[in-house]
Protein backbone atom coordinates (compact mmCIF):
# COMPACT_ATOMS: atom_id res chain seq x y z
CA UNK A 1 0.00 0.00 0.00
CA UNK A 2 1.36 3.38 -1.03
CA UNK A 3 1.95 5.74 1.86
CA UNK A 4 -0.68 8.26 0.71
CA UNK A 5 -3.45 5.78 -0.16
CA UNK A 6 -5.16 6.04 3.23
CA UNK A 7 -5.34 9.85 3.05
CA UNK A 8 -6.43 9.68 -0.60
CA UNK A 9 -9.22 7.28 0.39
CA UNK A 10 -10.44 9.75 3.04
CA UNK A 11 -10.28 12.60 0.52
CA UNK A 12 -12.24 10.63 -2.09
CA UNK A 13 -14.88 9.67 0.49
CA UNK A 14 -15.27 13.32 1.50
CA UNK A 15 -15.50 14.33 -2.15
CA UNK A 16 -18.20 11.71 -2.84
CA UNK A 17 -20.19 12.92 0.18
CA UNK A 18 -20.07 16.48 -1.08
CA UNK A 19 -21.08 15.37 -4.60
CA UNK A 20 -23.99 13.39 -3.16
CA UNK A 21 -25.09 16.38 -1.13
CA UNK A 22 -25.10 18.53 -4.28
CA UNK A 23 -27.24 15.92 -6.07
CA UNK A 24 -29.68 15.89 -3.13
CA UNK A 25 -30.04 19.66 -3.44
CA UNK A 26 -30.56 19.43 -7.22
CA UNK A 27 -33.23 16.76 -6.72
CA UNK A 28 -34.95 18.81 -4.02
CA UNK A 29 -35.07 21.83 -6.30
CA UNK A 30 -36.40 19.73 -9.20
CA UNK A 31 -39.19 18.35 -7.00
CA UNK A 32 -39.90 21.87 -5.76
CA UNK A 33 -40.39 23.04 -9.33
CA UNK A 34 -42.98 20.31 -9.85
CA UNK A 35 -44.68 21.22 -6.58
CA UNK A 36 -44.77 24.89 -7.57
CA UNK A 37 -46.39 23.98 -10.87
CA UNK A 38 -48.93 21.70 -9.17
CA UNK A 39 -49.89 24.42 -6.71
CA UNK A 40 -50.37 26.92 -9.50
CA UNK A 41 -52.40 24.48 -11.59
CA UNK A 42 -54.63 23.58 -8.65
CA UNK A 43 -55.31 27.25 -8.01
CA UNK A 44 -55.95 27.93 -11.69
CA UNK A 45 -58.24 25.00 -12.44
CA UNK A 46 -60.01 24.43 -9.15
CA UNK A 47 -59.82 27.96 -7.83
CA UNK A 48 -61.73 29.54 -10.68
CA UNK A 49 -64.81 27.46 -9.93
CA UNK A 50 -64.34 27.37 -6.18
CA UNK A 51 -64.03 31.10 -5.65
CA UNK A 52 -67.14 32.02 -7.66
CA UNK A 53 -69.33 31.68 -4.56
CA UNK A 54 -67.25 29.83 -1.93
CA UNK A 55 -69.25 28.06 0.72
CA UNK A 56 -68.16 27.74 3.48
CA UNK A 57 -65.84 30.75 3.39
CA UNK A 58 -63.36 29.15 5.79
CA UNK A 59 -62.33 26.67 3.08
CA UNK A 60 -61.74 29.52 0.63
CA UNK A 61 -59.54 31.35 3.12
CA UNK A 62 -57.73 28.12 3.98
CA UNK A 63 -57.12 27.35 0.29
CA UNK A 64 -55.83 30.85 -0.36
CA UNK A 65 -53.48 30.81 2.64
CA UNK A 66 -52.22 27.35 1.71
CA UNK A 67 -51.62 28.50 -1.87
CA UNK A 68 -49.58 31.49 -0.69
CA UNK A 69 -47.56 29.33 1.72
CA UNK A 70 -46.87 26.78 -1.01
CA UNK A 71 -45.73 29.45 -3.47
CA UNK A 72 -43.57 31.38 -0.99
CA UNK A 73 -41.85 28.29 0.41
CA UNK A 74 -41.25 26.87 -3.06
CA UNK A 75 -39.72 30.08 -4.34
CA UNK A 76 -37.54 30.25 -1.22
CA UNK A 77 -36.16 26.79 -1.99
CA UNK A 78 -35.49 27.69 -5.62
CA UNK A 79 -33.66 30.95 -4.88
CA UNK A 80 -29.89 30.36 -5.11
CA UNK A 81 -28.13 30.15 -1.76
CA UNK A 82 -24.74 31.85 -1.61
CA UNK A 83 -23.58 30.00 1.50
CA UNK A 84 -23.50 26.56 -0.15
CA UNK A 85 -20.05 25.33 -1.22
CA UNK A 86 -19.58 22.18 -3.29
CA UNK A 87 -15.99 22.58 -4.52
CA UNK A 88 -12.64 24.10 -3.70
CA UNK A 89 -11.51 27.09 -5.73
CA UNK A 90 -8.37 26.17 -7.67
CA UNK A 91 -6.32 29.24 -6.82
CA UNK A 92 -7.19 29.09 -3.15
CA UNK A 93 -6.42 25.40 -3.09
CA UNK A 94 -3.05 26.00 -4.71
CA UNK A 95 -2.11 28.79 -2.32
CA UNK A 96 -3.40 27.02 0.76
CA UNK A 97 -1.61 23.75 0.07
CA UNK A 98 1.51 24.98 -1.74
CA UNK A 99 3.64 24.54 1.38
CA UNK A 100 2.67 20.84 1.45
CA UNK A 101 3.19 20.10 -2.26
CA UNK A 102 5.92 17.55 -1.48
CA UNK A 103 3.78 15.72 1.09
CA UNK A 104 0.74 14.27 -0.68
CA UNK A 105 -0.40 12.53 2.49
CA UNK A 106 -0.79 15.92 4.16
CA UNK A 107 -2.44 17.41 1.07
CA UNK A 108 -5.07 14.66 0.97
CA UNK A 109 -5.58 14.84 4.73
CA UNK A 110 -6.16 18.60 4.66
CA UNK A 111 -8.44 18.33 1.63
CA UNK A 112 -10.54 15.66 3.33
CA UNK A 113 -11.03 17.86 6.39
CA UNK A 114 -11.81 20.92 4.26
CA UNK A 115 -14.43 19.05 2.22
CA UNK A 116 -15.95 17.73 5.45
CA UNK A 117 -16.26 21.31 6.71
CA UNK A 118 -18.03 22.27 3.47
CA UNK A 119 -20.39 19.32 3.90
CA UNK A 120 -21.21 20.24 7.50
CA UNK A 121 -21.81 23.86 6.59
CA UNK A 122 -24.07 22.88 3.67
CA UNK A 123 -25.94 20.29 5.71
CA UNK A 124 -27.63 22.86 7.91
CA UNK A 125 -28.98 24.78 4.91
CA UNK A 126 -30.03 21.64 3.02
CA UNK A 127 -31.81 20.25 6.09
CA UNK A 128 -33.68 23.57 6.42
CA UNK A 129 -34.61 23.48 2.73
CA UNK A 130 -35.88 19.91 3.12
CA UNK A 131 -38.10 20.92 6.02
CA UNK A 132 -39.32 23.89 3.97
CA UNK A 133 -40.18 21.49 1.14
CA UNK A 134 -42.29 19.48 3.61
CA UNK A 135 -44.17 22.65 4.50
CA UNK A 136 -44.74 23.46 0.82
CA UNK A 137 -45.99 19.94 0.07
CA UNK A 138 -48.33 19.99 3.07
CA UNK A 139 -49.67 23.38 1.99
CA UNK A 140 -50.36 21.99 -1.48
CA UNK A 141 -52.36 19.13 0.00
CA UNK A 142 -54.34 21.53 2.20
CA UNK A 143 -54.94 23.79 -0.80
CA UNK A 144 -56.30 20.96 -2.96
CA UNK A 145 -58.45 19.49 -0.20
CA UNK A 146 -59.90 22.91 0.65
CA UNK A 147 -60.72 23.64 -2.99
CA UNK A 148 -62.23 20.19 -3.41
CA UNK A 149 -64.34 20.70 -0.30
CA UNK A 150 -65.69 23.97 -1.68
CA UNK A 151 -66.46 22.39 -5.05
CA UNK A 152 -68.15 19.37 -3.54
CA UNK A 153 -70.18 21.43 -1.10
CA UNK A 154 -69.29 18.99 1.66
CA UNK A 155 -67.44 19.79 4.84
CA UNK A 156 -64.55 17.38 5.20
Amino acid sequence: MESSEFEKLAYEAALRSLDKQERVLEELRARTGVLLGASSLAAAFLGQSAFGDPEPLVFAVTALVAFVISIVTSVYILIPKNNLIFAEVGGGLYEGLYAFRDDMREVYRRLAYQLDRFWESNDTTIAWLSRTYGIAATALIVEILSLAAILSGNIV
